[in-house]
């Protein structure tokens, strides 16, 4: 029985960790865009599919981003030597320098969240939340989890088909 209130209790402390890093972080900053960032950094010239998949992104979304990007000076665009249709997106040294300062920003906040900590308490959380990073990965993606905040039960509602209060059947 405790252990299954200690995983109770360990996923409602990772869900707060990452509401509290969050609501800090995007106040300085667009988490997608840096994401975008990132991951056209780690694949290089990508096409905005490539980046809409790899993110969770719809194309639209994919594309507002993108644009902000290249306006700001983050990103350029190129014609897609294999697909006339698209074009591919490559980080410019303001990209770059950009990811860095977002990271060295990053890492600053956190070393002064956790600078009363023992050496021994970081090594631990490091190793574990590396753990925990790597079963979610292996876990794989829950976004297709049934929800009742999801899109369906609006339209079936707005349709007259089910009433508020009552659950949709996705």
């Amino acid at each position: 029985m405790s252990q299954r209130n200690d995983r109770l209790e360990l996923a409602r402390s990772v869900m707060e960790l990452i509401d509290q890093g969050h609501r800090g972080i995007s106040r300085r900053l667009d988490l997608t865009r840096v994401r975008v960032l990132g991951t056209i950094a780690a694949l290089g010239p990508v096409r905005p599919r490539t980046i809409a998949a790899e993110l969770g992104l719809t194309a639209s979304a994919t594309s507002r981003h993108l644009a902000a990007l290249e306006r700001a000076g983050h990103l350029a665009v190129e014609p897609d030597p294999e697909d006339s249709r698209t074009f591919l997106a490559r980080l410019t040294e303001e990209g770059h320098a950009e990811i860095d300062t977002t990271i060295q920003a990053g890492a600053a906040v956190f070393a002064d969240v956790i600078s009363d900590w023992p050496d021994e308490d970081v090594s631990t959380a490091l190793t574990l939340i590396t753990r925990l990073n790597q079963a979610w990965k292996q876990h794989g993606d829950t976004s297709g989890a049934k929800s009742r905040t999801g899109t369906r039960p609006r339209r079936l509602r707005a349709r007259g088909q089910v009433k508020p209060g009552e659950a949709a059947e996705d």
